[in-house]
């Protein structure tokens, strides 16, 4: 018998077979390893590889496959695994080919491979045995797409063939990536060869066990190259297939937790999102280990819970996983609470210096324009303390406040927003030895004149925009719509009147509720996306849906007011 020319390759394939016999998906992954350096074994392979079946003839070495893997055979039911074969083949032809050094064409190698593996993972009966190789081949795949997109100037040249999405715009390379594990994802999702409930001894069945692993990866993707609309469709998904999120390991909980409610902070659905973050915070570690995870949840979860007008304790920022946070956090509750409009419009300014920080998280924006209304109904409350009315039981007068003073209120501050620090009465004994010849008006840099429009006639001179009384009204009229404050506006009178003083407790309390127990009261302990229990009526994604959820707890004991 005349001597084989690829002993290696021969003696692989050979144990391959043996693997795919006794079904050990766990060893199969350790054999079809993909990142260098190899070993001896893997590297004499290589070269044989590259010596018998060089580029071009890959449907040679595919035949050898097929003869040397009778597993992948035709089966009594009369099901053939042709696609094992294929993406085998195609695993020696990536380590026949691969070079780490050029990025570009190891992720098109990867992604190639990556897509034969998720085919194979397809079939009905053995496709169980390769998930650990797709989960294996899509943690590198996930890697090195989030590698590219932190280096664009290695693909800012870069026109791939049908990389167009249907609305014309183009694809990514990290969200083609994302497409490509997410039809992994899909497979699990849809396995059919499980219980009705997927959930068999209180675990995942069948291939269902991989799919939170791989969500989380396409998340992951998807979130790091600021695709965040993409990942509805996963959320969705897993709503409506998915056994329950609590059969699954706490690492992948913790990171579809956390992507979730993240996912829901960019759509503005605050409520929802501190429910997902704050049980992500709970399940996650409290170790060294961990640090990372838990910081980035909290930083989510305090925004979250900010915008809902909760604010962490003060023992909160002694954690470990919150240092450096309360420099910047507690100045904004200082602001809100107290209905500072001139700190909080310099705080959510973009020269502040915590900017930059809030803007890398993505949390900048959401801050700026949502806690805006918080402030401007503690302002409401401010004003009252200093001039309002507050009415007379035994004649039954209604608590007032005069919107002319919470105009006054507004305008002031606005001003003092506006103009530089440097410029302000500092107080006595502080003050610049010229400050009783300072305007009151801000400086004229502070009036925004379009470059399209510089040099016009005197008359096109900018004005500064401050609020009037007619705003003034509007914004009470839109707090008392919210619920965050309790009363009617007399427009005649130019007034907000406050009701059920006497039966609350006096007026602060009944004209001024807790914002975060207006918005806990309109909410329900629903989070689309989290599938804690088998859904409540048809599930589609979004309004409607029901999620059985227990309490969570808070960020810290701190509220609005206590």
């Amino acid at each position: 018998m005349q001597p084989t020319r690829t002993p290696t390759l021969d003696k692989f394939l050979d144990e391959t077979n043996n693997i795919l016999a006794v079904k050990n998906g766990q060893q199969l992954q350790s054999y079809l390893i993909i990142e260098p350096p190899f070993n001896d074994l893997y590297n004499s392979m290589i070269s044989e590889i590259r010596n018998q079946y060089p580029k071009g003839k890959e449907e040679a070495l595919e035949s050898k496959c097929q003869r040397a893997l009778p597993q992948a055979q035709e089966d009594e039911d009369g099901s053939s695994w042709s696609t094992f074969v294929k993406f085998i083949a195609n695993y020696f032809a990536f380590i026949r080919d691969v070079d780490v050094k050029n990025l570009l064409d190891t992720y098109n190698l990867l992604s190639e491979l990556q897509q034969k593996c998720n085919s194979a993972l397809t079939h009905p009966m053995k496709g169980l045995v390769i998930l650990p190789t797709v989960i294996a081949y899509a943690r590198v795949f996930a890697r090195l797409a989030i590698g590219l997109d932190k280096r664009p100037e290695l693909i800012a040249d870069l026109v791939t063939h049908n990389s167009f999405e249907e609305d014309g715009a183009r694809e990514t390379l990290p969200e083609r990536a994302a497409n490509i594990l997410r039809n992994a994802f899909v497979t699990c999702l849809n396995d059919r060869g499980t219980t009705a409930s997927g959930v068999k001894d209180g675990k995942p069945d069948g291939k269902k066990v991989g799919i939170y692993t791989l969500a989380n990866l396409c998340l992951k993707i998807l979130f790091q190259c600021d695709k965040k609309a993409n990942a509805e469709q996963i959320f969705s998904n897993i709503y409506n297939q998915s056994p329950p999120l609590s059969i699954y390991p706490a690492s992948e909980r913790v990171t579809y937790l956390y992507y979730l409610g993240r996912f829901h902070f960019a759509t503005n659905h605050f409520y929802p999102a501190q429910l997902a973050l704050q049980a992500a915070y709970d399940e996650c570690l409290a170790s060294p280990s961990s640090l990372r995870q838990r910081r980035l949840i909290l930083i989510y979860l305090i925004a979250s819970n900010l915008i809902l007008g909760r604010f962490p304790a003060a023992t909160l920022y002694a954690r470990p996983e919150a240092a450096g946070l309360q420099e910047r956090f507690y100045p904004l509750c200082r602001a809100i609470a107290t209905g500072n409009l001139e700190a909080f419009r310099r705080l959510t300014d973009l020269s502040h210096p915590h900017a930059p920080w809030f803007l890398h998280f993505r949390i900048f924006i959401q801050i700026e324009h949502r806690c805006e209304v918080l402030v401007w109904r503690s302002l409401f409350r401010r004003a009252f303390l200093l001039a309002g009315v507050q009415g007379d039981n035994v004649s039954r007068r209604a608590p007032t406040l005069d919107l002319n003073d919470v105009l006054t209120l507004f305008t002031y501050l606005e001003k003092r927003a506006l103009t530089p620090l440097s410029q302000l009465d500092a107080g006595p004994g502080r003050r610049h030895t010229n400050w009783i010849f300072m305007s009151s008006d801000p400086p004229a840099d502070a009036y925004y004149i379009d470059p399209d429009f510089a040099g016009l006639p005197e008359e096109f001179k900018p004005s500064l925009r401050l609020p009037s009384i007619l705003e003034m009204e509007s914004i009470c009229s839109s707090l008392i719509y919210q619920g965050f404050l309790n009363g009617f506006v007399s427009h005649k009178l130019k007034r907000f009147a406050i009701q059920g003083a006497k039966r609350k407790g006096g007026a602060l309390a009944a004209g001024f509720p807790t914002p975060w127990d207006v918005i806990k009261a309109k909410s329900t302990e629903e989070c689309p996306g989290w599938k804690k229990d088998e859904a409540v009526g048809a599930g589609r994604f979004g309004a409607g849906m029901v999620v059985n959820l227990s309490g969570a707890r808070p960020v810290g004991a701190g509220t609005f007011e206590s």
